[in-house]
């Protein structure tokens, strides 16, 4: 992966992920002919190479964005490039910036409160525009890519939810019986431990 020339060009998270599971697939590709050469020779190409920490943190990002932009509730899934080829054409004589644009595509909304938080004063610019642009984005997104065999929609299940929201296994923050926020010491007063005292003046 090289960067031939830096900000050419904004990227969806569509984009993004296409690009993410393609290096995916090439140092899976790398690693499977480096342990054939291994096994076939009994040599390691990768023995000349320092196993760097910075490598293994990259991967670890790249799985966790590919984690990330693959999930159930983000719009990726649905999408297509044409799709969203598609959506940017419909979109061009808008008066939409770049960015606004980038986020309808990302965020990929279907209701006119997702379409408020995107766009900059929404009401005054584009009101009369709202329902036929939630409408080019529902038209961009593939329904069959998120629907079960016998094509109703996916439902998300709540366990699904769950494991998104937080992690199962460490400990989340929170106490069983939500007493994190009680104080540990009131003196006779009645003021807790650390409060400002206040001078009578």
């Amino acid at each position: 992966m090289e960067v031939v020339n830096a900000r050419a060009a904004l990227l969806s998270n569509y984009e993004v992920l296409q690009l993410l599971k393609e290096h995916e697939a090439e140092q899976l590709a790398h690693a499977k002919a480096a342990f054939a050469v291994k096994k076939e020779h009994g040599t390691d190409l990768n023995a000349a190479l320092p196993t760097d920490e910075v490598i293994e943190n990259l991967r670890t990002v790249e799985f966790e964005a590919i984690e990330y932009l693959s999930a159930p509730f983000q719009p990726t899934a649905q999408q297509s490039a044409e799709g969203i080829s598609k959506l940017v054409r419909s979109l061009a004589p808008e008066s939409l910036t770049k960015a606004e644009k980038l986020q309808i595509a990302n965020l990929a909304p279907t209701e006119p409160i997702e379409l408020y938080v995107i766009v900059e004063e929404l009401e005054e610019r584009m009101l009369d525009k709202m329902d036929d642009i939630l409408q080019r984005v529902k038209d961009s997104l593939d329904d069959s890519a998120n629907a079960n065999a016998d094509g109703a929609p996916r439902v998300v299940t709540e366990a699904e939810l769950a494991a998104l929201a937080m992690d199962i296994d460490g400990d989340n923050g929170w106490d069983k019986d939500g007493n994190d926020d009680e104080p540990e010491y009131v003196d006779d007063e009645g003021a807790f431990e650390g409060d400002l005292d206040l001078d009578d003046d």
